[in-house]
Order: C-alpha cells, then sequence, then structure tokens
C-alpha cells in the first residue's frame, strides 16, 4: 500500500510526523508518500516550497518507508485528482490520506466525485470532530471507499507560525534549528 499525505507543512509538525508513524503502525509494510503542495498553491504566509521540502526530509530522514515528492515543485496545481493520477504511473495501491474536518469542505475540490470514486480514503478523525456516521451520510450518495483511525493531537502549524514559544514543544529538533537558522516565520522588521 502507498499512502499519499499531502498539505502545505507549513511547517511541518511533531503531529505531521505522529500521523505518518500512526499510518506505518496501522498499515504495516506501507509506504508513505508525503506531498507538499507547491508554491502556486495560494495559501497565506505559505513559505517557499524548497524550504518546506527540506524540513520535511529532516523530519523523517530516519524513515526509510516515507518519501518526500517534489511532484507538486513547479507542476502548477490541479488538483488532487490530478496529482494521484500522475503517481499512478509510479506506485500501485494508492490510498489519500486527509483529516476529518477536510470532508466538510470537500464538495469544493476539483471533479470531487471522480476523485472519491477512484481512490480509497483514509479519514484521520479526532475526539468531539466528524464522527464515521455523519462521514459516511454526507457521501452516501458517491462512490467512495472510507477507513477511519482516529488521530487526536492538536499542534496546528498555524499556531505555530504564530506563537513562537510554542515552537521549540511542537517541532523536531531539526526542523526547529532549520526554521530559525533560516529566519523563517519571522515579524518583519519596520526600517
Amino acid at each position: 500500500m502507498h499512502i499519499v499525505f499531502g498539505g502545505a507543512f507549513n511547517p511541518p509538525t511533531k503531529a505531521h510526523l505522529n500521523i505518518i508513524k500512526k499510518l506505518m503502525s496501522t498499515f504495516e509494510g506501507s509506504h508513505v508518500l508525503l506531498l507538499p503542495v507547491g508554491d502556486d498553491y495560494k495559501k497565506p504566509e505559505l513559505i517557499e516550497f524548497h524550504h518546506r521540502l527540506t524540513m520535511l526530509k529532516l523530519m523523517t530522514s530516519k524513515m526509510e518507508q516515507v518519501t518526500v515528492s517534489e511532484l507538486e515543485s513547479n507542476r502548477g496545481y490541479q488538483g488532487t485528482l490530478s496529482i494521484l493520477d500522475a503517481l499512478s504511473y509510479v506506485y500501485d495501491n494508492l490510498h489519500f490520506v486527509i483529516g476529518a474536518d477536510n470532508l466538510y469542505g470537500f464538495h469544493k475540490w476539483i471533479k470531487y466525485k471522480e476523485l472519491l470514486s477512484k481512490y480509497p480514503f483514509i479519514i484521520m478523525t479526532r475526539k468531539n470532530g466528524i464522527t464515521e456516521e455523519e462521514a459516511e451520510a454526507m457521501f452516501k450518495d458517491i462512490k467512495h471507499h472510507f477507513i477511519f483511525i482516529e488521530f487526536d493531537e492538536d499542534i496546528s502549524s498555524t499556531d505555530v507560525r504564530t506563537n513562537k514559544t510554542d515552537q521549540k514543544n511542537a517541532l523536531t529538533q531539526e526542523v526547529y534549528q532549520y526554521i530559525r537558522k533560516n529566519h523563517l516565520y519571522e515579524e518583519p522588521k519596520n526600517v
């Protein structure tokens, strides 16, 4: 099984790392492919792709079953279906990971019905979040295959970017040092 875990990873946190570990322990022998979005993905405060790529590689350097993909570095954002189709030429048995909260706006994703019908989704759920029953009901009229995994860790990349005091606890040592060395997520200095 090849598990595609996409995201901004802006920055990659210990929560991302723990999701990877959870996936690898739940699906023994699987391969996790990390897929950071390219620079053209319009998201506020998104730092350059090469920084996010390097931080992911630093965070997972000792994990043999994890690959960090550069596929979206200069491809131009075309949506998840397009990227999974491209990956399917290289990898078989693809599964895509998302947080359960993403299901609320999933109908806005590019070609979402085809995406759901073509690839199995691993849904990371949280306590007091959307339930399996609610998720299944939301997509009852669309062919889909969901696998639910409970994961309840409260670390947010947004919080890490804005609250510098929590960075050391929320990031691996390698990522933390890289951020400091490259002066990432710092407040602009008034001149």
